[in-house]
């Protein structure tokens, strides 16, 4: 065997070796490529997920606020309310023990001893309306007799 032969048949075996390696890298680069793809669309869709996930938790504290707003401005009702209650309650309680019979017969009392003054003090201006209308007949008669 000649040595060209030899030569040309391992130079001959070197590159079906790299024909083969190279087959092999194209077939993983091919597969790469593919997993590369379905890997960007994942991406793409979760992006679009996300996105819309970033947009409803937006959406998700913006009604939580509102609500928080919602709550503290029934608390304050609330508060109101209670304040309302207790004045109510007061109220009541007073108007109970006014309606007892002997807040009545007090009240009653009160108010007799009222009308009393009230009637003593008109009869004291009556009299002294009297006096004053017998005084001018009195004066009326004396300067007729003039």
């Amino acid at each position: 065997m000649r040595p060209e032969t030899a030569a040309f048949r391992e130079l001959d075996t070197l590159v079906r070796n790299l024909s083969d390696q190279l087959a092999g890298y194209r077939r993983r680069a091919l597969s790469a490529e593919s997993r590369t793809r379905e890997l960007e669309q994942l991406v793409a869709e979760r992006d679009g997920t996300l996105i819309e996930v970033r947009a409803d938790a937006q959406r998700s504290n913006q009604t939580r606020a509102l609500l928080e707003a919602k709550v503290r401005e029934l608390e304050a009702k609330a508060e109101l309310a209670r304040a309302e209650v207790v004045r109510v309650q007061a109220a009541f309680a007073a108007a109970a023990e006014a309606a007892t019979p002997q807040a009545v017969d007090s009240e009653l009392a009160r108010e007799n001893e009222r009308l009393r003054t009230r009637l003593a003090e008109a009869g004291e201006k009556t009299t002294q309306l009297g006096e004053r209308v017998r005084f001018l007949r009195q004066q009326i008669g004396h300067g007729a007799e003039r």
